[in-house]
């Protein structure tokens, strides 16, 4: 089907369609999540037939909100939103809602499992160990004793919050040392992984993969990794040839293989002409700004973006051919 026809069919889908924007929750994302839903409401309130907004911190209204809606657009980013427990809630509810279901959002919020899964499954990715394994530098894998930065990571955080960059092994073992014991199992010491940082966006419109573009965004001088400060309106480039194909062929067998469902967004380092998986995305952003339409813009607009992947999961038998 064509795209002004897809679109068409989205946009009917959803003037007929009561949503709730989930947002807020208390994670250490919850100013962005905001953010994004200040960003979202005009154009849901001019596409949908109504729209209410709930904080999931909210249990009465959340509970009242979703059993007379007929779908739940998520942008609850971090822990609760996109851990899998506020998927859990709502399928015990049998409401649908954007983005994987259980499974699929904890290995994606979890950095240690999705690194792990992907190495199993052959996929290029960083070495690296959870800090609680990490005493002795001496014992440490060879990976992380030649490299002269390393990155000490929380497992379980996006945005790339709490991460801190380290020159070599001693200054890894005493940033070790100041964390509790007890939470070093949150924690993953991994090889820094020098190049432009990069993502692809992809999901599903009926039987049908719309596959962004691999865009990558090169750091400026001065910076040392693409933070949360450089996600916001970030300079980017398409990437093209081999390298671009190998992404866009990884996101689709990836998102097969993690029974994905709605939009998600891989992210990855290129370096020597390919990529390096760092992980993938359940609940990627959807403020305009953001990275994930990004990928997406060489195709469509923000509000066209928003409108198919959002009919898409709600009534995709409505989008098919």
């Amino acid at each position: 089907m064509q795209d002004s026809k897809l679109l068409s069919a989205a946009r009917e889908v959803l003037s007929k369609s009561d949503l709730v924007l989930l947002a807020g929750g208390s994670s250490t994302e919850r100013g962005g999540s905001l953010e994004t839903k200040n960003a979202l409401l005009p154009y849901l309130q001019k596409l949908c037939r109504s729209v209410e907004v709930v904080d999931p911190d909210e249990v009465d209204h959340l509970l009242s909100a979703v059993r007379q809606c007929d779908f739940v657009l998520n942008v609850v980013y971090g822990a609760g939103g996109e851990d899998g427990r506020i998927q859990g809630f709502l399928d015990t509810l049998r409401v649908p809602y954007s983005g994987p279901s259980v499974l699929a959002s904890a290995i994606g919020m979890n950095k240690e499992v999705f690194v792990a899964l992907l190495r199993a499954w052959g996929y290029p990715v960083p070495y690296g160990r959870l800090a609680t394994t990490l005493e002795d530098p001496r014992t440490w894998p060879r990976e992380l004793q030649q490299s002269k930065v390393l990155v000490l990571k929380p497992i379980d955080e996006g945005s790339s919050l709490g991460i801190k960059m380290l020159d070599g092994q001693a200054a890894s073992a005493e940033a070790i040392s100041q964390i509790e014991p007890c939470d070093r199992s949150r924690w993953r010491l991994e090889e820094f992984i020098e190049g432009a940082s990069g993502t692809v966006g992809i999901f599903q419109v009926g039987p049908e993969f719309v596959i962004g573009d691999a865009v990558v965004f090169d750091i400026p001088d001065g910076r040392r990794f693409f933070d949360d400060q450089l996600k916001i309106r970030p300079k980017s480039r398409i990437l093209h040839g081999p390298a671009a194909e190998r992404v866009r062929n990884d996101a689709l067998t990836l998102y097969q293989q993690l029974n994905c469902k709605g939009l998600v967004r891989l992210d990855f380092i290129y370096r020597d002409s390919a990529p390096v998986y760092l992980e993938v995305n359940t609940i990627p952003g959807l403020h305009p700004d953001s990275t994930a339409p990004l990928s997406f813009q060489s195709r469509f607009s923000f509000e066209d973006f928003l409108t198919l992947s959002t009919a898409a999961q709600i009534r995709p038998e409505r989008l098919m051919v």
